[in-house]
């Protein structure tokens, strides 16, 4: 099947998905017409990653999460307790109803009076919650990165831009000082003409190989599957909500892109916006050799170089310029450029967290009509060169990217991979 086909296909099942309701005032985005403008969310995969948003994003005056939705019943019971006894603080004491709960986001997004989603399930899930959430008339949050292939991302752009309604991706270090801060020195010139950047993040997918377990009492794992490929449970992939372990799953290709997506949707997705290109990305990709999994060398179309390696900083990147490099993070931003940054620089210096500011610019852009700090299109872009960057790793073959045909020129089984064929093992290369 040719790209276009495939993009054709993925269009036309979007639009069967479901029927565009009408929408409320909340879902319209029209400004003023609630007294309380009040947001009514429901939360599609309640592991780790939903708690820690819920327990930063529960108290604004925005956010009211009404539903929730996991295969795990675990998780899920966990998750609307624990949302319960939190509005019940909020409330002063008293009993406060628990989000209504689901096992079928399906159904989820059926719930009466819903106005918005937050997606946080795995990689692979993405997609087809978000087109069809979008196609109901909801607002979208989905988790970085926001699509699994290259194929869904684009699909995902397209229900945007057909149900008109708001899409967050949550790429939330937009939203942090420390990068904003970054961004302005760079853009400015402070560090001279901008010449290459250096993305300290760890390695790419790798095809899963893990022994099966028995399936727990309360998993559903046809379902945790979805469209993937059919793999044996296995608790690393999902530990549970109550595990100090971060699931596994964001390893393999099969769900996941490494740590090439899950923290190269926040690297890189830095390089693409500091850089202004934010609607396309580099067009050549050129592996290391052998089975290295860090020097991967990538150009933008205007021979700016962008290395895949580490440099002792963690997750981090380092910007080099004519006139001296900076080095951005999480945790500091410093220069070599004496006095160009200072504590008040820093993310220590931040008030509120970063994730309340991204919900913020999310809710603000439905009640408001403001632009979100981390759209569709830019997520999309920032999730292909993520795993555009595991396709050459994976292939060991240079590339040729396209941006605006999205494929690749020069090699017909990189191409091959932009749909659902990337979760296939990664033991045949061609």
């Amino acid at each position: 099947m040719t790209t276009q086909k495939r993009r054709d296909f993925l269009r036309s099942a979007a639009l069967g998905a479901g029927i565009v309701f009408a929408p409320s005032w909340l879902r319209a985005g029209v400004v003023g017409s609630s007294p309380n403008a009040q947001i009514n969310i429901g939360v599609i995969g309640t592991g780790k990653q939903a708690m820690g948003l819920f327990n930063r994003a529960h108290g604004m005056p925005e956010a009211r999460f009404v539903a929730a939705c996991d295969v795990y019943a675990t998780n899920l019971e966990r998750f609307a307790t624990s949302a319960a006894t939190r509005y019940a603080e909020l409330a002063g004491g008293g009993k406060e109803m628990a989000p209504t709960t689901y096992s079928d986001y399906r159904k989820l997004l059926e719930h009466p009076g819903l106005d918005a989603v937050l997606i946080a399930t795995p990689d692979h899930q993405h997609a087809q919650m978000c087109i069809d959430a979008l196609d109901r008339g909801l607002h979208v949050y989905c988790e970085k990165p926001l699509a699994h292939t290259i194929e869904e991302g684009r699909a995902i752009v397209d229900a945007v831009d057909r149900s008109g309604k708001v899409l967050q991706t949550g790429s939330m270090q937009r939203s942090m000082r420390t990068f904003q801060r970054a961004a302005e020195l760079i853009q400015a010139g402070s560090i001279g003409e901008l010449k290459e950047a250096i993305v300290s993040i760890g390695e790419p997918a790798r095809t899963f190989d893990l022994p099966a377990q028995p399936t727990p009492s309360g998993m559903d794992w046809e379902r945790w599957i979805g469209p993937s490929v059919d793999r044996p449970f296995h608790s690393s992939l999902a530990p549970g909500s109550d595990s100090r372990q971060w699931a596994q799953w964001r390893n393999y290709a099969e769900f996941g892109g490494g740590m090439i997506t899950d923290w190269g949707a926040h690297m890189f997705d830095i390089v693409q916006w500091v850089r202004g290109k934010d609607d396309t990305g580099p067009t050549q990709f050129f592996p290391p050799g052998g089975d290295a999994k860090f020097g991967l060398t990538m150009f933008y179309d205007d021979g700016f170089r962008v290395e895949h390696r580490q440099f002792g900083r963690g997750n981090a990147v380092h910007f080099v310029g004519s006139e001296g490099t900076l080095d951005v993070a999480r945790g500091f931003i410093d220069s070599s450029v004496p006095g160009l940054v200072g504590y008040n620089d820093t993310n220590a210096s931040m008030k509120t967290s970063a994730n309340v500011l991204h919900f913020q610019s999310f809710f603000d852009a439905i009640l408001k009509g403001t632009a979100v700090n981390c759209p569709a299109e830019t997520g999309h872009r920032t999730s292909s060169f993520c795993t555009l960057a595991n396709i050459a790793y994976r292939l060991r073959k240079p590339l040729t990217w396209d941006p605006v045909a999205e494929s690749v020129t020069n090699n017909r089984a990189a191409n091959r991979l932009l749909g659902p064929e990337y979760r296939m093992s990664l033991e045949t290369k061609s």
